[in-house]
């Protein structure tokens, strides 16, 4: 949708601002749904490698990351507080310190489901949400 001319006074510009935007939720929401699978599929796999989760952790904190930042930059606050919170949870956990010991002996998978939990029922609805 091309833009209006980008005046104060012009409200043909706000409306067509407020319509991309909206359309970038919407894209974004429709979206959503595979990242948080692909996310959850990385926990669930994290869990039956309790030995070893490391690399799974590593790549739901990843998407657990970009969320935060980007379910922020939509407007979608809850999202954004529930991905961070995780975020911040797997940083800690995953940051090297050898004294600490291994990842799997530090993870507290309690509050790691607890978290993921946060995270899923934080999603905003496409229709309570746009």
């Amino acid at each position: 949708m091309p833009m209006p001319d980008d005046d104060a006074n012009n409200p043909e510009y706000d409306e067509a601002l407020e319509e991309v935007l909206k359309t970038l939720r919407a894209d974004y929401l429709n979206e959503l749904p595979d990242r948080l699978a692909e996310m959850n599929g990385h926990v669930e796999k994290a869990m039956s490698n309790k030995e070893n989760p490391v690399e799974w952790l590593k790549e739901a904190h990843t998407i657990a990351h970009r969320l935060a930042g980007t379910a922020g930059s939509y407007g979608f606050a809850g999202l954004s507080r529930a991905a961070a919170e995780l975020d911040q949870y797997l940083k800690k956990l995953l940051k090297t310190d050898e004294d600490a010991g291994p990842v799997a002996n530090r993870l507290n998978w309690q509050t790691l489901a607890e978290l993921v939990e946060g995270m899923n029922k934080a999603v905003p609805s496409q229709q309570t949400e746009l």
